[in-house]
Order: structure tokens, then sequence, then C-alpha cells
């Protein structure tokens, strides 16, 4: 395991001495799951079992197509565990409570583990494992694994890689460290099959998806000598391509190809009063001040918000706050 602070030793041995007490566990990560919550969830509840605990993972949305590839994925809950009481309640990668969707009240759970890599977690767990400096949950997860001295199987393995690959940006954000790729090596160690993993989350597109894209490029807006790049999807849009959600992701991060682009910015119409905003950035460029202002939060390079207006109004308050920063 990488070398720990006298602080974050501390979480692990709280954490290891919780997870040996507890018999039954509740296991979830955010809405609108992405590959580090799903894939380190899982990996949890696969190593719980082995331990001979109940274990269960929930999710309060549906999973992406792509991550269907999950060891585990299709024994995930979407109901609510109703009147049922849980010797500890396991939440990744959520800023509070409510992230993880209005699955389970906080008084169904005797402790609460909190797991987190954004910097502005609200500490809401009984333990709150939270590193800012980590590229994903997953590789959190991994040390846990080691402090415990439990060696993951293949499929722990595989789903830990899925979460590191995923949330690491495949290994391109900023917040990759030497750490990362001492994480990934030990995966495949382990053997998680990378070549596999990668094929099956990235070259696993729909023709909605390239068409949702292909309208999001067409409409895209440049400002300020094209640093800033900013596109908008409305329901429309995804009507006519005959796309869904979840067939949006990445697209925020295509404009990052252009020389001269600092940002990258996606409005995503949610209702008529209701924008999701998803921003990415160059290293140099931090995005959490701008963010805060809207309520949101994420990394330095990757966050986003969701703005209580229409889709124009949120995207004319966006450039009035960029005109403001420049």
């Amino acid at each position: 395991m990488p070398k720990s602070s006298l602080k974050n030793m501390n979480k692990l041995s709280e954490i290891s001495k919780i997870i040996k007490q507890s018999k039954t566990f509740f296991i979830a990560g955010h809405v609108k799951p992405d590959g580090d919550s799903l894939g380190s969830a899982c990996a949890l509840a696969k190593m719980l079992q082995r331990m001979g605990k109940k274990a269960e993972v929930y999710c309060a949305d549906d999973i992406p197509q792509n991550l269907s590839c999950i060891k585990g994925i299709a024994k995930v809950k979407k109901e609510k565990p109703e009147n049922v009481q849980f010797d500890c309640a396991i939440l990744l990668e959520s800023l509070d409570f409510q992230r993880m969707g209005d699955i389970i009240n906080p008084s169904q759970a005797k402790k609460i583990i909190n797991i987190d890599h954004h910097r502005i977690n609200s500490n809401f767990g009984d333990v709150n494992y939270v590193i800012a400096d980590s590229s994903s949950v997953c590789e959190l997860v991994l040390n846990i694994f080691e402090y415990m001295k439990i060696k993951p199987s293949k499929d722990e393995a595989y789903n830990l890689y899925v979460g590191l690959l995923t949330d690491s940006g495949k290994f391109q954000n900023s917040n990759v460290t030497a750490n990362s790729h001492i994480a990934a090596a030990k995966l495949i160690e382990l053997g998680a099959p990378i070549i596999e993993i990668s094929r099956k989350i990235y070259s696993n597109e729909t023709i909605q998806s390239l068409r949702i894209l292909s309208m999001a490029l067409l409409g895209l807006k440049t400002m300020f000598d094209q640093k800033l790049v900013y596109m908008t999807i409305t329901k429309k849009m995804l009507n006519d391509a005959e796309a869904k959600d979840e067939d949006t992701g990445g697209i925020v991060s295509y404009p990052l190809r252009l020389r001269q682009t600092k940002v990258s910015c996606l409005l995503k119409e949610e209702g008529k009063n209701s924008t999701k905003l998803s921003m990415r950035s160059v290293k140099e460029f931090n995005l959490l001040p701008i963010v805060k202002k809207l309520g949101g939060g994420g990394h330095k390079n990757a966050a986003g918000a969701t703005i209580n207006k229409s889709i124009k109004e949120s995207r004319d308050l966006l450039k009035k706050i960029f005109k403001e920063l420049k």
C-alpha cells in the first residue's frame, strides 16, 4: 500500500474495525452512477461476502449499458430497503448523504462509512475516509483491502480497475499520481484483463450516442479566442437523436482536443427550469470557484452543478460568470 499519513492510517483502522464487527451492510454510490461508484461498490460487496457478511449494493438510478461488464452488477438493487436495519452503510463517492438518492435514512444504519475523493465532501459519516488527492474511490478501496490483508479476487480486481480507469479519465486527468499507476499495476497482477475492460467501457457506443455528439459539436460556441467552449443539449435534441441521457457521456471532454481551449462546458436541459452543467478544464484552470458560485462541486478540472434556470438563462449566467473572472 502507498505511503499514508498517520491520520489516514487511523481511518483505515477504524474502517477495518467496523467491518469486522458488522454483519449486515448497505452499499451505495451516487445517483447517475459511474464506473468508480459501481466498481468500488461491487468490489466491496464481493469482499464482504467472502468474509461471511451479508452485503447488498443499491443504486437509485439505472445502470449505464457500458458498465454492465462489472462483476456482480446484475445483483444491484434499485428498490428501497424499507424498514430494514443495517449494521453498517458504506457510501461511495457521495458529497453528502442525499447525493446517494432517496434510498435509506441515516437512522437505518448503526455505522456509516463515507469514502470519497472530492475535496468538498461534507464528512457526514461516522468514519470519513476522504482523500482528495486520490484519482478514484476504487484506489481508496484497494487501500482497505491491503490494510485488512485481504487479497482481491480476480473479479474484485476487475471491478476496481473499471473505477480506476474511468475516474482517472484513462489515466489522463490531473489527479492521476504515481499511486494511481501503482494501484493499476497491482490490479493487473491480480488478473484484471485491462484490454477487455477498456474495450467494453470505451468501444461500446450506440448510433444514438454518435448522433447526439454530432448535434452538440455542430452547435459548439466559443468565447475568449476559443479558450472557453460551450455546448448545449436540449430535450428536443435527445428526442431527435433517439438518445438517452447515458448517450451523452464524454461529450463535455471533446472540445479540450482543441489547441487553444482551456475550459469546456456542456449545458444539458433537464427540465423547463433545470439545467445540468458539466465542465472540464486543462490542468492549470481551477473550476471549483466557478461551480461554487452555482452551488455545485467536483474536482479542480472536472466539476458540475445543477442550475435552476432554463437552458438559455443558464447559458447567459455561465457567460456572465466567465466574463467576471476574465
